[in-house]
């Protein structure tokens, strides 16, 4: 059976800083190119109030599905 979930998409100039930031705030992250961060186990809400916390700025948020 193939399962689905929610990957949240976010691009930041601060993508290093963010990503301990969200892997500290329960979320599984994985660099997905320059500035891009793929993470799973956080809402994309979640993701920008920790942004906001780190005071790391967000140039694109955006939520898809994906298939295990």
């Amino acid at each position: 059976m193939t399962m689905t979930r929610k990957v949240v998409w976010v691009r930041s100039p601060h993508a290093g800083e963010l990503r301990g930031a969200l892997a500290d705030g329960g979320g599984h992250v994985t660099v997905a190119g320059h500035g891009l961060l793929r993470v799973t186990g956080l809402t994309a809400a979640e993701v920008g109030d920790l942004a906001v916390e780190w005071g790391a700025p967000i140039h694109e948020l955006r939520t898809s599905h994906h298939a295990d």
